[in-house]
């Protein structure tokens, strides 16, 4: 209300003398900084903790609420994220163990993330964990002769994981 009052008087004061006052300075909005691939990473790799956790399609919206990430640019930088990664693991053979493990745990990852995010970044999580997964595929476990390969698998909460890694903890 003093805003409306103090503007009447400027323009009774212009319209007297004849003159302009300066204009107040709008002040505009500072936009948000972008964040480096590091920091999306970082943000990234705790959401998928998360929902290895059990978070819920709920619980997901929340953490980008609360890290102001916007689901579209997320998908964009896991694209971009997965493109590299793939293209660095097709590149070369990998022999380490624990790198084909790691890679076969994102890849569960990504697909837990898929199944409870909707839009884009569920999308691009599936797509990248599926080309994960046939590129490193998990470990047989047996042949019984009647279904096929079997994979040793528990269910935990919505997910899945692998026998070793529940033993392991």
């Amino acid at each position: 209300m003093l805003n409306k009052i103090w503007q009447f008087i400027k323009q009774l004061i212009q319209q007297l003398f004849g003159t302009k006052l300066s204009p107040t300075p709008v002040q505009q909005k500072p936009l948000p900084p972008t964040l480096t691939d590091a920091e999306y990473e970082a943000k990234f790799m705790e959401l998928l903790e998360g929902v290895n956790q059990g978070w819920s399609r709920g619980d997901v919206a929340g953490f980008l609420i609360a890290k102001s990430l916007k689901n579209a640019e997320l998908a964009a930088w896991l694209r971009r994220f997965g493109a590299r990664l793939l293209e660095t693991e097709s590149g070369g053979d990998v022999a380490a163990v624990d790198a084909i493990e790691s890679l076969q745990e994102l890849a569960q990852r990504l697909l837990l993330l898929s199944r409870i995010s909707d839009g884009e970044l569920g999308d691009v999580a599936r797509g990248i964990s599926r080309e994960l997964l046939a590129r490193f595929p998990l470990p047989v476990v047996e042949d019984d002769g009647r279904n096929g390969n079997v994979i040793e698998a528990v269910f935990i909460g919505d997910g899945l994981g692998i026998i070793a890694d529940i033993t392991d903890e």
